[in-house]
């Protein structure tokens, strides 16, 4: 029998010199995957907080047990905006209040770095259209007043597209939808701004007839217009869950109840069915008809508790009236109905569900208005006594919808001559944006005719963007609009190669909106870049995947110098990015 000499015998030359290629090959191969394929990229900043965190901190409210994170100050950024000193106060956005007792200020004990997340590169190159740039992709891009820093927003404008932000949403219309007129007039504007952009001051009071001083509005047919042809961008699904902010969730009481906290409020006095006083909230029949319990203790505003400040600003954010209500309802009787009331700038809209399986969204508060009032309903199977079922009613992007044990069972029209239409009047928003603001912004809960528990009671708001008007929102460029780019008073053009990006963290994010510097290696395309926009040739990459979330320190091993701030991945908070 023959022995197998070559099982035995040492290493040659060729077979080190074939390991040697082999590693780098495998260098190389990694390399290019990096390149062209996917990159890892660590999140410094809190512009796209509660999407992904920059660096923070966390806490756990000391009244209601809810967490939270807040921003921690960057001192070698010089971008951010918010920090933490002696003074900040941390407010809880579930209870609001004040955890001031927690060391939150010293970034030595309490600091956590930024998600590292996975980017996935776009070719362009092999045109793989399902890979190309989408509205609502968490997107990186280089940074246009630079081009080295990576900057990474949500691409909400796309090219050939004319955009705006009004009362907090985006509307778009394409510009293959506007006459020549207008067209030729968003176009002026255009390279108007690109010469005082560029101080060509002579030739833009030659061209125009007017000394530089400010940007020029567009005519008034050029709004109108637009304001008939627009239409809001309505998020996809996965990027809406990502964009609920959370308003107040009852499993998550204030221990003491103070003056001024959240709290559902039974508005039928002392002889009111309902019992809010434990997590479970219960209703008993007494007869009454209008017998309500409402959120109050809350003005539901666009505010962040991630954005730590010294002191709370003069200015409040905006009021917000995109707000979804979600809960487990368990009937406890075969009668009944339930009703969720949600408002939106003088508006009422009322979601309701009776035990026999009727459900039906209407309008109530009808005031002086030429369009008919949304009326939808549909017919369900008898809902079973204990037996309990999710329920949620939104109104986000001027779309109502009611949900059932997670089936969508109503939704209204985008589509004027569709039964159940509902949309805005831009118009009136654009010229009046404070409209309706006197009338109640919190949601209602209605119940009569039967007993019910109701269970994981949860309101929150959609994001809504602005920034603080009361300061130039682009202050190096004196000639710029005070309300930024894409404003509501300032349309902006996207031509072919274009993006318009926004931060999720709305008010602390200097997004397209407020950009106002160009880097050199723009400077020499001129007219082919426009303040504002991201071109294509500038995009990275969508991101995809939270591969290493900001890691916990393990407290408990501070009293041993060598272990002395230890940390640990938290697995757990491992997510896709919507």
């Amino acid at each position: 029998m023959t022995s197998d000499a070559s099982a035995v015998t040492a290493p040659t030359h060729e077979s080190i010199k074939e390991t040697i290629e082999s590693i780098v090959v495998a260098l190389i191969l990694a390399f290019i995957f990096r390149a062209f394929v996917v990159e890892a990229f660590v999140i410094p900043t809190g512009s796209m907080a509660p999407t992904l965190y920059g660096a923070h901190g966390m806490i756990v409210c000391q009244d209601c047990g809810t967490e939270f994170s807040y921003g921690l100050r960057d001192l070698g950024d010089t971008r951010r905006s918010s920090h933490v000193d002696s003074r900040a106060q941390a407010i809880c956005p579930n209870c609001l209040a004040v955890n001031t007792d927690l060391k939150i200020n010293d970034q030595k004990k309490n600091p956590e770095t930024g998600d590292r997340i996975l980017v996935l590169k776009w070719p362009f190159e092999i045109g793989v259209e399902s890979l190309k740039p989408a509205r609502w992709d968490v997107t990186v891009f280089k940074d246009p007043s630079d081009g080295t820093t990576n900057f990474i927003k949500r691409l909400v404008g796309l090219p050939n597209e004319v955009v705006a932000i009004i009362d907090g949403d985006f509307f778009t219309v394409p510009t293959s939808e506007l006459s020549d007129k207008t067209m030729k007039e968003i176009e002026q504007q255009r390279h108007e701004k690109f010469l005082l952009r560029t101080n060509q001051r002579d030739k833009y009071l030659l061209q125009t007839g007017r000394p530089a001083g400010v940007l020029r509005k567009l005519p008034r047919f050029v709004m109108d217009e637009l304001d008939a042809k627009m239409t809001i961008a309505r998020k996809t699904s996965e990027a809406q869950q990502a964009l609920w902010f959370l308003v107040y969730d009852h499993d998550y009481p204030p221990r003491t109840l103070d003056r001024g906290q959240p709290q559902w409020k039974a508005g039928g006095g002392e002889d009111s069915g309902w019992d809010t006083s434990t997590r479970r909230v219960r209703f008993v029949d007494k007869g009454r008809k209008d017998d309500y319990i409402e959120l109050a203790g809350r003005q539901i505003r666009a505010s962040n508790a991630y954005n730590i400040s010294v002191r709370r600003s003069r200015q409040l954010p905006p009021f917000v009236g995109d707000q979804r209500v979600r809960f487990v309802l368990t009937p406890g009787s075969a009668q009944g109905s339930v009703e969720i009331r949600l408002h939106k700038l003088g508006r009422t809209f009322v979601a309701s569900i009776d035990m026999n399986g009727k459900v039906s969204i209407t309008e109530s508060d009808i005031r002086n208005r030429k369009s008919k009032p949304v009326d939808l309903e549909a017919q369900l199977p008898n809902f079973a006594v204990g037996e309990s079922v999710e329920v949620s009613f939104q109104n986000v992007d001027y779309r109502l919808t009611l949900r059932i044990g997670g089936v969508e069972v109503l939704a209204s029209s985008s589509e004027r001559d569709r039964p159940g239409y509902y949309g805005p009047v831009l118009s009136k928003l654009r010229r009046k944006p404070g409209r309706g603001r006197n009338f109640p912004s919190a949601p209602r809960l209605y119940a009569a005719g039967g007993d019910f528990d109701f269970t994981h009671l949860v309101v929150e708001r959609d994001a809504y963007y602005y920034h603080q008007s009361g300061h130039s929102a682009l202050p190096d460029l004196q000639w710029a609009p005070k309300s930024g780019w894409a404003s509501a008073e300032n349309p902006l053009l996207l031509r072919g190669h274009e993006y318009f990006m926004l931060g999720d963290n709305t008010s602390a994010s200097k997004d397209s909106r407020l950009w106002n510097r160009w880097g050199s290696h723009l400077v020499a395309r001129a007219e082919e870049f426009q303040l504002g926009t991201v071109p294509e040739d500038q995009l990275i990459g969508k991101a995809f995947f939270v591969y290493w979330p900001s890691p916990n320190r393990i407290e408990w091993l501070d009293w041993m110098p060598i272990l002395k701030g230890s940390v640990v991945p938290d697995v757990g908070r491992m997510r896709w990015i919507r």
